[in-house]
């Protein structure tokens, strides 16, 4: 039954609208209860695509619940699915839930709840009913109704009330509709569960009972280990008395946070904690077509905000930009009496004195968005553990979230377990957070467990690829060939001269490159990308998995694929002597000068003639071989030098991070395996593939957004603010060195200039601190900067005026969107209007910025974790290494172990022994007077302490061997 609902509004201007809406109810919607007889010829088949996972049980819940030890289902509302979808998807709440979809509407924007919702339809009783289409379940939001029309009749229907906000109107529906149920179902009843304890509910007018989540999780046979997933809520009405003594000001309302932000009295950005200390926080800003790093300090002036929260802040007067300390939270240090004295004071070193700093500093005063989520770490351990006690702190693993407080009544099993924990509340009058235990990861400083924990804490999707997924891949699979269909319109290149050059053991290689010679000193020069968009088709199963995942991930032991193998490794991979379909763009460049003489953008086939590691081409090249792929080779070669001196003379910057490295698994005698670290060494065939790369990026960055002005997928990086630099002017001036920052030029002109004979890392640990001074690239929709001028499309770091990524398919699903907008513009083929939508755009390069920043720390702390067991696996004891002193904190060194690329602390742990200057860049040791510099090179001795087992970073225990103290 199909209802037109016709109202009229007035305008701001005075003018009268219309306004049509149309709404189905239905007759023949099923009740869910798996043998009702009223809607039997309503059940769907398990074969329609409509019909749910599983029906709901007719006889639910039975002696479950001591009170309700009669068959009985459950409804919940909206709020309570928000907080303790954790308790409630615990296996021991049991099942025959039922979900209105009124309370599915108000969940499904919630990115945390809804997948796990989701998951919970697909694999237990949870029942979704759909009482906004039943006719005998819903009413109609107008209030200001002027007729409806339906069947050729004006009927009146059921209305929201003159008084009722939309708020009471939504939860009326699901009381409605579970009191409508709860008579349907005549012999069963229902039991309502709301989360608020004082619920704005007239009892009285229902027939089915209505409770608190903890009312019911009492009474459940197995109440003790869900007690513990319940949420500990507090809300407004409950914090705010007179009496009360708050530790913290009171965040601003976001109505007036709007309006500050939009007259540049407050400023809005994304919290990001240091990874020593988390009282230090720094907030990224645009100011001045600048992005500008706000330094946020001390426990008021991050006012409860969490790594990661987007939040307003404010700047602090001039006269207060004064940085007080700089030193390593010991998470040992906490006092259970006194939660933070020993934490803010004790760590402190006594002769530490206020440092000016050029760095603009400010405070949170709102939180916009918060970005809790699932923590995983352990339970800290009592010495002495009270039998009625509950209440402990949980550390978690990353040293950026503060301690949170949980209630559990498990102690003894959860100790010595790496365990998954929720923030729930964070109360003005409290030091630390509340949070509740969700579940038991695993042993802790085990190697799965660890791999596990870096993957949640990263939270990187690892699941198996669905059978909807796998059901969008080619049925021949391996035997999968190009059919003529397949090579319309496109350039044939398999009789070209087209090599591969990537890693050793590259299995996804997404590019393949070719140079021939024209005569007349032109070259023509052709880069080759895997195409990928012809196997994903926008919309399907394995396009929204791909979008979803937004990245592979690369670990130590194992790589997370972004597609299914059958694409990444075999069919889309430009694997020797195999054809395979691909995207190119092949230019006609000055051999002489590097001039492009023009570009040209084509589907093709190629047939790779060689697929080679960084180190064979590079024996190509010096080699007097006269072959097709030496010749290629040695043209690309040396046609990229000539680029990349062109890059750099506008100023493009040459950055480092920490080496690669690779760590080799081998037979041992001992329990565990050992590992060997294998170095990765750079060579000029490394700068050569990423100067094409960077080529055909840029090329198809001017194409796609000459075609697409509002809609293109672009990478931006932008120019860092002058006082982001002061770490690194410091660290570079200690050593005799001065850095010009004022533009990518002059900072790229400094960093070549500091080199240092006795010294052969310290060029490198300089431009590792220049890399960490700048903010990340990050993806963006041209149309959704053209309205804000002082923002630009440039990336600072390559000194480009506009920039994507094309080139890597098969493992960034940004390279995906490019293909397709590419794809378009040269006429190829036509994407759906539907995926040109600037919204959906916006928040899909928002996704995979998020994804690929985690995907990078992922990797990072996989390099650490195998660092670590390095260390412990080794038939020593311990073992000594060479590193450089990277970091002076006023409680430590942070040494950088270049073997190891692995960061590690030495504290200073008698501070009266120890005078610490970190203007000057030095420490020394009173003692001996011993004086370490910043970059100093020093000998350790790495060693494991099992007793620590917050993390396997806390059990490296850290000896300085020389200089000797």
């Amino acid at each position: 039954m199909s209802l037109a609902l016709s109202s009229y509004r007035k305008t701001r201007k005075g003018s009268v609208v219309k306004i049509v809406r149309e709404h189905y109810l239905r007759d023949d919607i099923h009740c869910g209860k798996d043998s009702c007889s009223s809607c039997k010829q309503f059940k769907l088949d398990s074969g329609d695509q409509f019909a749910p996972c599983f029906y709901l049980s007719d006889s639910p819940r039975q002696g479950i619940c001591s009170r309700f030890p009669k068959a009985h289902y459950l409804v919940v509302d909206s709020c309570l699915l928000q907080n303790q979808i954790d308790l409630i998807n615990d296996a021991n709440f049991g099942d025959d839930v039922i979900i209105m979809q009124t309370v599915w509407n108000e969940i499904r924007p919630n990115m945390t709840v809804f997948p796990k919702l989701k998951e919970l339809m697909n694999s237990r009783r949870f029942y979704l009913f759909d009482n906004e289409h039943n006719k005998n379940t819903f009413r109609f939001e107008f209030h200001r109704i002027f007729l409806l029309y339906s069947s050729n009749l004006y009927c009146l229907y059921r209305l929201r009330h003159q008084n009722e906000t939309p708020v009471q109107y939504k939860q009326n529906l699901i009381l409605e509709a579970t009191e409508w149920l709860n008579s349907h179902f005549n012999d069963t009843n229902i039991v309502f569960l709301t989360n608020i304890k004082n619920a704005n509910i007239d009892k009285k007018k229902f027939s089915f009972d209505i409770l608190t989540i903890d009312e019911y999780v009492n009474s459940l046979s197995n109440s003790i280990s869900l007690m513990d997933k319940l949420a500990n809520l507090t809300f407004p009405e409950e914090l705010e008395t007179k009496n009360k003594t708050y530790l913290y000001e009171e965040h601003v309302s976001l109505h007036e946070v709007q309006a500050q932000i939009k007259s540049g009295t407050m400023f809005r950005g994304k919290l990001r904690t240091s990874p020593y200390n988390y009282l230090e926080a720094n907030v990224t800003i645009n100011r001045n077509n600048e992005e500008v790093n706000v330094v946020i300090q001390g426990r008021e002036n991050i006012n409860r905000a969490v790594n990661e929260d987007i939040v307003a802040i404010k700047l602090l007067p001039k006269s207060e930009w004064k940085i007080k300390s700089d030193f390593i939270i010991d998470d040992d240090a906490i006092d259970e009496d006194d939660e933070s004295k020993k934490i803010e004071n004790g760590d402190t070193p006594k002769d530490v004195k206020e440092q000016i700093s050029e760095r603009p500093m400010g405070k949170v005063v709102s939180i916009i968005k918060r970005n809790w989520r699932n923590y995983c770490g352990v339970i800290r351990e009592k010495v002495n553990v009270n039998a009625t006690s509950t209440n402990f702190f949980f550390v978690p693993v990353d040293k950026r979230i503060p301690f949170i407080r949980i209630e559990t009544r498990q102690y003894e099993k959860l100790k010595g377990q790496k365990i998954l924990v929720n923030i729930d509340c964070w109360n003005r009058d409290s030091k630390y957070p509340r949070g509740h235990y969700v579940r038991i990861i695993g042993e802790a400083c085990n190697k799965e467990t660890e791999t596990d924990v870096l993957l949640l804490e990263h939270e990187v999707p690892h699941m198996v690829f669905s059978a909807q997924v796998l059901n969008c891949l080619p049925p021949e699979g391996n035997d999968w060939q190009p059919k003529e269909s397949d090579l319309k319109d496109r350039a044939d290149f398999r009789d070209i001269c087209v090599c591969s050059v990537d890693p050793p053991g590259c299995t996804d290689i997404d590019d393949a490159l070719h140079c021939k010679d024209l005569g007349n000193s032109l070259y023509e020069v052709g880069v080759h990308i895997a195409d990928v968009s012809h196997f994903i088709k926008p919309g399907t199963a394995i396009d929204k998995e791909a979008a979803e995942r937004g990245t592979t991930v690369y670990l130590a032991d194992r790589r997370i694929d972004m597609v299914p193998g059958l694409l990444s490794s075999n069919l889309c991979s430009l694997k020797e002597k195999v054809e395979r379909l691909s995207f190119s763009c092949i230019w006609v460049i000055d051999s002489n000068t590097g001039e492009i003489k023009s570009t040209n953008f084509t589907k093709s086939i190629i047939k790779s003639k060689a697929s080679l590691t960084y180190a064979e081409a590079q024996l190509k090249i010096d080699s007097k071989e006269q072959d097709e792929v030496s010749q290629s080779l040695r043209r690309l070669n040396a046609l990229a030098k000539i680029l990349k001196a062109k890059r750099i003379e506008k100023g493009a910057l040459v950055l480092a991070s920490a080496n690669e490295i690779k760590f080799v698994e081998v037979e041992s005698e001992t329990a565990d395996n050992e590992l060997v670290i294998l170095e990765k060494k750079l060579l000029e065939t490394n700068s050569m593939v990423e100067e094409f790369m960077l080529l055909a990026n840029i090329s198809v960055a001017e194409q796609i957004f000459k075609t697409f002005p509002e809609f293109a997928v672009l990478r931006r990086h932008p120019k860092p603010s002058d006082s982001n630099f002061e770490e690194l002017i410091k660290a570079a001036g200690n050593r005799g060195f001065s850095i010009d920052v004022h533009d990518g030029k002059s900072l790229s002109e400094s960093l070549d200039k500091v080199v240092d004979p006795k010294n052969p890392h310290l060029n490198l640990m300089i431009r590792m601190i220049t890399t960490r001074c700048m903010s990340q690239a990050v993806y963006f929709c041209s149309g959704a900067l053209s309205s804000d001028q002082s923002l630009t499309f440039a990336h600072y770091g390559l000194a480009s005026e506009i920039y994507t990524h094309f080139t890597s398919p098969i493992r960034r699903y940004a390279d995906v969107m490019v293909h397709r907008l590419l794809s378009h513009s040269i006429g190829y083929e036509t994407i759906s209007p539907t995926f040109l939508a600037k919204r959906k755009i916006v928040d899909t390069c928002e996704h995979i910025n998020m994804r690929n920043m985690n995907a990078r720390r992922a990797s990072r702390s996989s390099n650490e974790l195998h660092s670590y067991l390095y260390v412990r696996n080794s038939r020593n004891s311990s073992v000594e290494e060479e590193g450089h002193v990277f970091t002076l904190k006023d409680n430590a060194l942070v040494i950088f172990i270049m073997h190891l690329s692995f960061e590690v602390i030495f504290r200073l742990d008698s501070k009266d022994d120890w005078e610490v200057d970190r203007d000057r860049g030095f420490v020394i040791y009173k003692p001996t007077k011993t004086r370490i510099r910043q970059f100093d090179q020093v000998r350790v001795e790495l060693s494991i302490d099992k007793s620590a087992i917050t993390s396997f970073r806390k059990q490296i225990r850290v000896k300085l061997l020389d200089p000797k103290l």
